[in-house]
Order: C-alpha cells, then structure tokens, then sequence
C-alpha cells in the first residue's frame, strides 16, 4: 500500500487543527467552569480529573464525527466549534442538576465526577451521531 504525499500533508493538516481546537477547548473549558480543574488535578482531586477528562473524550468523540462527516477544513473547524459549545453547556447543565455540584467536585466527590464524566461522554456520543 502507497499513501501519496498530499494524503500524508492533509493528515497531518486535520490532525495539527484537532489538536489546536482540543487545546483552545481544554483552555476555554478551565477558563469558563468555576473550578480551576487543572490545580484541584494537581492536588490530586479524582472527582476533577474524572470530570474534566469526560469533557475532553465526549469533545473529541464529536470532532472524530465531524472529521469523517465533513466536506473540507471549514466545516470540520465549523463542527468542531459547535461540539466545543455543547460540551460547555453539558456541564452547566449539569451543575444544574446537583445542587452544589461545583462544591461536590470541589471536595472530591467521585461519584459526581463519575456523573459529569457519563453526560459528557454520553452527549459527545449522541452529538457525533448527530453529524453523521
């Protein structure tokens, strides 16, 4: 099997521009939740990591989607800001659903960490298919 150069370049090219939206998410996600996810991690605080990384996997599931679905870069970069807002408004939402749910993860419930991590997962999966 033969992969042509320009297929290796525009891998690279979809590959390079997931990553930067996944940083750009990761850093808009930290910025607006009002816990500072990456210092409780730090600290050793599961609920966080658990919460924070379901966001992180339920984003790229849907950039995934939006790969394979789009018709060039624009959409794809279309798509993926798209999932970004959803993925935001999943955990408000959640936190809506938990009174105190900041507080919760805060100390370290795990159990809320579990729950944030399984809506955001679960949304990333139901916005992928959404795409398709």
């Amino acid at each position: 099997m033969e992969i042509a150069i320009w297929q290796y370049l525009l891998y690279l090219k979809y590959f390079g521009v997931a990553l930067i939206m996944l940083v750009v998410f990761a850093a808009v996600y930290t910025r607006i939740t009002p816990i500072r996810e990456l210092a409780a991690i730090k600290e050793g605080n599961v609920a966080c990591a658990l919460s924070f990384s379901g966001a992180l996997i339920g984003f790229c599931i849907t950039l995934i989607s939006s790969m394979m679905q789009s018709v060039g870069m624009l959409s794809f970069v279309i798509w993926g800001a798209a999932a970004a807002v959803i993925q935001i408004l999943v955990y408000f939402v959640a936190t809506r659903l938990i009174p105190d749910a900041d507080e919760q993860l805060r100390n370290n419930n795990v159990a809320v960490g579990i729950l944030f991590l399984g809506l955001s997962v679960s949304i990333g999966i139901l916005n992928a298919a959404s795409l398709s």
